[in-house]
């Protein structure tokens, strides 16, 4: 049985007639994730130099274990769609066929690497225009999707650490024990959050707008809770893109002649999924790649590595998104998306 979801129209509506904070200057918006990523790359070279590394590990790059990188992230575009589309089916009032929301899943993530949530929109206007999937119940599945799975990516990466090498550590903490408390953050920080921005004035629009999708989330989770077929369907998702998305890492690493273990393409994994979730820069440019080489230098490793390896996923990634999404409209679905855009800034 589909799990009721609460609306939000009216107490929205409500906050629309009451005046929302000073609108902020475009500029500051526009150059501050820029300004971010300038300062992500002078500290991702600042790290290099200091720890005394250069880029000579790329002439160790092998050129068949980057192809079967770009096959591989043509293959985890499925297993990420098909993620997706268990929340959506879930969630929404239409039923939306695994192979139009495929299409719609990467088209989305095309026009998002030239005009940012621009792919965002495209998904849910065309879901509205196609197949009468409300907007709410797009935000709800969009909120909620990527929140499952962190909260499961964590847990699992807990799991396969501790029963595989419990050991390993990250800066001499026990990575386990990390991952296990990202994902109990990753499960209440939403519930709290929940909780305490009812307490803030109302007079702000896009705080109720927040309060509102936050409570729609953990209402439609809680109540997915009940639904063993639902919940199962989703850890399948999950655990598929894991297994799929941890190999892609540790491959990544073996293109560039770097051994790691289980452990740590875990970790990376789980850092790659959080900078996905998470974005500070257009594309996190720069600051996925600080991470990856500060996670390196916390395995002992150098931190080169890490640095080349996020650059080499991003690459390979952009150039199996665009190999999937030429043949399915991705240039009609970019000259869509620019009027989305235009229209919005209008």
């Amino acid at each position: 049985m589909r799990a009721a979801i609460p609306r939000y129209d009216e107490p929205m509506e409500r906050v629309a007639a009451t005046p929302g904070p000073r609108a902020v200057p475009s500029w500051p918006r526009r150059s501050l994730p820029w300004l971010a990523f300038a300062a992500s790359l002078v500290a991702t070279a600042a790290l290099v130099v200091v720890r005394g590394e250069d880029l000579a590990v790329l002439e160790a790059l092998d050129p068949a274990a980057t192809l079967l990188l770009v096959a591989m992230q043509a293959v985890y575009l499925v297993v990420q769609s098909g993620r997706f589309h268990v929340v959506l089916a879930k969630l929404a009032d239409a039923r939306v066929g695994f192979g139009p929301w495929l299409q719609l899943f990467v088209l989305g993530r095309f026009l998002n690497l030239f005009l940012p949530q621009a792919g965002n929109v495209y998904r849910a206007v065309e879901l509205k225009r196609r197949f009468g999937v409300g907007y709410t119940r797009f935000a709800a599945a969009f909120v909620n999707a990527p929140w499952v799975a962190m909260v499961l990516n964590f847990a699992l990466g807990a799991a396969v650490v501790a029963l595989a090498q419990p050991a390993a550590r990250v800066g001499g903490w026990p990575l386990a024990a990390l991952l296990a408390l990202a994902a109990l953050l990753a499960a209440v920080a939403p519930l709290v959050a929940a909780a305490l921005l009812p307490l803030v004035p109302r007079r702000f629009r896009w705080l109720a707008w927040l309060h509102g999708r936050l409570a729609e989330m953990v209402a439609v989770t809680l109540a997915s809770l009940r639904d063993a077929a639902y919940l199962l369907r989703v850890v399948a998702w999950t655990l598929a893109a894991f297994v799929q998305a941890t190999a892609m890492l540790w491959l990544g690493f073996v293109a560039l002649g770097s051994d790691v273990g289980l452990a740590e393409a875990v970790a990376f994994y789980v850092l790659l999924q959080l900078a996905t979730y998470v974005p500070v820069t257009p594309g996190n440019l720069g600051v996925q790649e600080l991470a990856f080489g500060v996670l390196a230098v916390g395995f002992g490793g150098a931190a080169v590595d890490g640095v080349v390896v996020s650059a080499l996923v991003r690459v390979t990634g952009v150039i199996a998104l665009v190999a999937a999404a030429l043949p399915l409209g991705g240039v009609q679905a970019l000259r869509a998306g620019r009027a989305v855009d235009a229209a919005t800034a209008g």
